[in-house]
């Protein structure tokens, strides 16, 4: 959903006229910033799993009913949750980073010759890049730890099988599956032999902990690079 809210952020910093209506977007954007987490996940059940598979459930697999296909809680569900939970802070952030670029840019690249969206794709967007990695860093540190939303939408306790196996379409978008975070819950705090258990839970936490720290050090080396590239320009 990184590439949405990106496109969300150009569009209202670039192209939108700055009025009331503009004011008011980006004050929803930074409310639903802050909102729960447990929030998104009853919207994502009650909307993507009953509204919406539900709906395709009755289009494309009626011989199935009454057992669900796409109307019960799965991957697809999870992943279009998380994706709503993190668009806010990508908007925001890009916006920021957006509006760190100099003015006289843009005028120069105009001055030029270059159209508009030349500019921004050629120019403004390159210099911009930093925030917006900035941006995809708290998102992923925000949905990395997210374990109570996807309780309603997709994660169970032990998945009976892979939605990755070998059979077409060898991605199924339908099926539950298990998550790290929930895992120690679920082992920690569920488990009869809480002492027995608690090594498991530690090797757990670790392994989440290592996951996050290597995507977010991937994306602060990609950020810091690009930063240098562009410090030039900035400075020019």
């Amino acid at each position: 959903m990184t590439p949405f809210g990106v496109v969300a952020a150009i569009y209202l910093h670039e192209y939108a006229k700055q009025g009331w209506v503009t004011r008011t977007i980006r004050i929803a954007v930074n409310n639903l910033a802050g909102v729960p987490s447990i929030v998104y996940g009853v919207f994502g059940l009650g909307f993507f799993v009953y509204f919406l598979g539900g709906s395709i459930d009755q289009l494309f697999f009626p011989e199935a009913l009454p057992a669900p296909t796409f109307g019960s809680p799965g991957i697809l569900w999870a992943s279009l949750t998380l994706a709503l939970l993190t668009v806010p802070v990508v908007i925001v952030s890009t916006e920021e980073g957006l509006s760190r670029i100099p003015s006289s840019i843009r005028e120069g690249s105009l001055a030029l010759g270059a159209t508009k969206a030349e500019t921004l794709w050629r120019t403004v967007l390159p210099m911009a890049s930093p925030g917006m990695m900035t941006g995809l860093i708290l998102a992923i540190a925000r949905a990395a730890g997210e374990v109570a939303p996807l309780m309603l939408v997709g994660v169970v306790k032990l998945a009976p099988s892979l939605a990755l196996d070998t059979q077409a379409p060898f991605l199924h978008l339908e099926r539950q599956f298990m998550h790290l975070g929930f895992h120690i819950y679920d082992v920690g705090f569920q488990s009869p032999n809480v002492e027995a258990a608690r090594p498991l839970v530690y090797a757990t936490a670790f392994l989440l902990v290592a996951v996050i720290v290597i995507l977010n050090l991937t994306a602060i080396w990609i950020r810091n690079h690009l930063r240098e590239k562009y410090k030039t320009l900035e400075t020019a």
